[in-house]
């Protein structure tokens, strides 16, 4: 399945609520699709803050579901390349908040709360696709 969304953020909660509703019959517990929509806002929020540059531009999902093995969100938009993986931070875990620089954390909760992050850049678009194991 398939849809596309401006990429704004007035379109955040529709898309989310497009995923939420696939997922719920996907067979994973209302924790498991908490933490797929978390890892999911944080890559919208991003592609919708910085991909277009203040343009217009559009998002791309797909979900997938492979029963019994994974659901899969592959996200694409036609924004500035732009791999997200090549930002995780080395975040020191004892460090007060003080000291802590603001920002790429993101990419490290996406790793953390999924079982594979990948990216790609196939022709002018950027694809950045999530999987969680059932």
């Amino acid at each position: 399945m398939t849809v596309s969304f401006n990429a704004e953020l007035n379109a955040l909660y529709p898309m989310l609520e497009w995923v939420r509703s696939r997922l719920e019959t996907s067979g994973l517990s209302d924790v498991e699709i908490r933490r797929i929509e978390i890892a999911l806002e944080e890559a919208l929020v991003n592609i919708i803050s910085y991909a277009y540059q203040a343009k217009r531009g559009m998002i791309e999902l797909e979900y997938h579901l492979i029963p019994g093995e994974y659901v899969e969100l592959v996200i694409k938009d036609q924004g500035l390349p732009f791999n997200p993986l090549k930002q995780v931070k080395k975040v020191n875990p004892l460090a007060t908040l003080e000291e802590r620089e603001e920002g790429g954390l993101g990419v490290l909760f996406m790793q953390k709360l999924m079982d594979k992050v990948e990216y790609k850049r196939y022709r002018e678009a950027n694809i950045l696709t999530l999987r969680k194991n059932l």
